[in-house]
């Protein structure tokens, strides 16, 4: 890899919902950044020299200015807000506001993406057709009490704009992203669900995340599968 630049450097794909959230923190918190594109496709992330930083060969990655390197979407995000004061105030202080924050992080990662992408995932021929499988999924995400949008509306959200309050914090930056997998499958949003993804995407100007900023994003990739018509 190319000599640092003393910016936090992030290694992503701009198409891979897991790296928007690092991105959005980044963009918020006003840090310095440089985006480093790792094409997947291509095998990019085999390359010896990205190995060396992630020997997992993952994106996200994350490389600090004094060559701290790191992966996996949560921990990015509580390392860059423990590390620095620009982005401290997106990771709540406060211990149960920072429970709570890191609750919704964890259900993000075993519950959430888990069932979206396990519909998005066979949308796109990246996994087997399965109807059982596809069915168990949908109903995770809509049963009414336990089913994703009723954890997320009734008990993270429970009558507040953002997960931990008035303003948006990482959890909400890991948890919106995922909602895009969700346009391929023409799921329709609850009412109150919808107006939180707005509502975020209003608050950070999500768009242009979601578009890839001048690379090519989800947005325009979700729009290609949709012409394919699988």
């Amino acid at each position: 890899m190319a000599a640092q630049t003393g910016k936090v450097e992030l290694y992503e794909m701009r198409v891979a919902v897991n790296c928007h959230a690092p991105w959005i923190l980044l963009r918020q918190s006003g840090l310095e950044y440089e985006l480093k594109d790792i094409d997947l496709m291509a095998g990019e992330q085999k390359k010896p020299e990205f190995v060396a930083i992630n020997p997992m060969h993952t994106v996200p990655t994350v490389r600090d200015s004094d060559g701290t390197a790191l992966w996996e979407t949560n921990a990015i995000l509580r390392y860059l807000c423990n590390r620095y004061a620009k982005a401290a105030k997106f990771y709540p202080q406060d211990p149960v506001k920072r429970a709570h924050c890191d609750v919704a992080l964890d259900w993000r990662q075993t519950v959430w993406y888990k069932n979206v992408s396990g519909l998005a995932y066979r949308k796109f021929g990246w996994m087997p057709k399965d109807e059982e499988a596809e069915a168990a999924c949908r109903d995770a995400i809509t049963r009414p009490n336990d089913g994703c949008f009723a954890i997320l509306e009734n008990h993270f959200l429970n009558g507040k704009p953002f997960i931990c309050g008035d303003e948006p914090t990482i959890a909400d930056f890991s948890i919106v992203p995922v909602f895009s997998f969700l346009d391929i499958v023409d799921m329709e949003l609850p009412p109150g669900i919808a107006a939180y993804r707005k509502r975020f995407n209003d608050a950070v100007n999500y768009d242009e995340v979601y578009s890839g900023d001048g690379g090519f994003g989800t947005k325009a990739f979700i729009e290609m599968e949709r012409k394919k018509g699988k």
